[in-house]
């Protein structure tokens, strides 16, 4: 069984409750954080912005925003490799789940995770580990169920033949 098999048989709501429960993680946690240290700044401007408008709810207010947005996403991108690619053996929505997992978990695993368990963020380096690491981990990801699904259609023409 190859990899797009094995994501294609995990449920869409159990893929979509794991990018759902980090983007939650994430917007509750800069909101507490945010609140709990007034010293402390938004690294992103985007957010910087509308928070300095709006006030630190605005990453409450953003929570059913954002799941609503990757919902749409998740489902439009679904959508998208089924209409280009009818004999694809990828499960778009499945698919874009995994991708969006594999590009938020690493920044919520070292740059939020860290600091509850050890007081501080990993600052002082001049590269982004997390931002790299997502990167890294879609790019392996796409490019093995890239493989996986050329070699299923490679063993379809050869069953047709």
């Amino acid at each position: 069984m190859n990899i797009n098999q094995t994501t294609a048989k995990i449920p869409f709501w159990v893929l979509y409750g794991l990018v759902a429960g980090i983007s939650l993680f994430d917007l509750v946690f800069t909101y507490v954080f945010l609140r709990n240290n007034p010293e402390a700044h938004e690294g992103n401007p985007v957010h910087a912005y509308f928070a300095s408008i709006i006030g630190l709810e605005y990453f409450l207010f953003l929570i059913p925003i954002s799941l609503l947005a990757l919902y749409g996403t998740i489902k439009f991108a679904g959508w998208g490799i089924r209409r280009i690619d009818k004999r694809t053996e990828i499960n778009g929505e499945n698919y874009m789940a995994v991708i969006l997992i594999l590009l938020t978990f690493p920044n919520v695993l070292i740059n939020e995770i860290f600091v509850i368990l050890f007081g501080k963020q990993v600052f002082g380096l001049r590269f982004n580990p997390a931002l790299i690491l997502a990167i890294v981990l879609t790019t392996v990801y796409i490019i093995l169920t890239e493989i996986a699904d050329r070699k299923a259609k490679k063993k379809q023409i050869e069953i047709k033949k």
